[in-house]
């Protein structure tokens, strides 16, 4: 019998225990919500009062997010973004670095070969959109706990919902932003918050629930349906 009563006993504590930590588990994943959500905002705004380019970035390979910024003119590519479109604009982009070091280094050498009356010639390389670490402390980078997964992304622009390497929702200038759906969720993936962003206001709804994103749609600058 008493040993009856102290496994009971021992039972009953560990229920409560993970009781608890399921609440805290629970707890952290409402709040990392929230201040996403007003991360999302708040950047949303910044580049309606600043006429430049912002992006929030987010890392799913390390649990992390933060803020970036631009000055210089950007383009959003046309199309749908794949992986295979993600890794030749990464050798599109590392070809570019290259042909610079190179143009570097022959303006370096003839630079220094004294012949100022010899014309070298500077292959093209497209000007790309720099964006740099947002530095106002209102957004600063955030590393999730370990009770919360960053689990996926999907905008109008992606195939499908990506979940690995980093993703990027990005807010335009004269206020505009693109249609979003961004899942986090415990580590047991039993519990899940989605923050719904709408383009037109920067507003985001957070429903603790999964919210499906609606892959065959495709919609317009303005977050309308255009074809179903």
């Amino acid at each position: 019998m008493e040993v009856l009563i102290v496994l009971l006993i021992v039972a009953l504590v560990t229920v409560l225990s993970v009781v608890g930590l399921r609440s805290f588990a629970k707890t952290d994943l409402r709040n990392t919500a929230s201040r996403m959500a007003g991360s999302i905002r708040y950047l949303f705004d910044r580049a309606s009062t600043t006429g430049k380019v912002h992006r929030l970035v987010l890392d799913f390979d390390e649990g992390k997010y933060w803020a970036e910024v631009s000055d210089d003119p950007f383009i959003m590519a046309g199309g749908k973004e794949t992986d295979e479109t993600r890794q030749k604009e990464a050798e599109t982009i590392a070809k570019e670095e290259e042909v610079k070091r190179e143009a570097a280094e022959k303006e370096a050498f003839f630079g220094a070969s004294q012949i100022p009356s010899r014309y070298v010639p500077k292959p093209f390389v497209p000007k790309r959109a720099k964006f740099g670490t947002f530095r106002e402390t209102v957004v600063k980078p955030v590393t999730l706990k370990s009770s919360v997964l960053l689990d996926d992304i999907y905008t109008p622009r992606l195939s499908k919902p990506m979940d690995a390497g980093r993703g990027y929702l990005y807010f335009f200038p004269l206020g505009m932003t693109e249609a979003a759906i961004i899942h986090l969720s415990d580590t047991q993936h039993e519990t899940f918050y989605s923050l719904v962003v709408h383009p037109l206001n920067g507003r985001v709804s957070i429903k603790n629930s999964f919210v499906e994103p609606n892959l065959g749609e495709q919609v317009d600058d303005a977050g309308k349906v255009v074809v179903q």
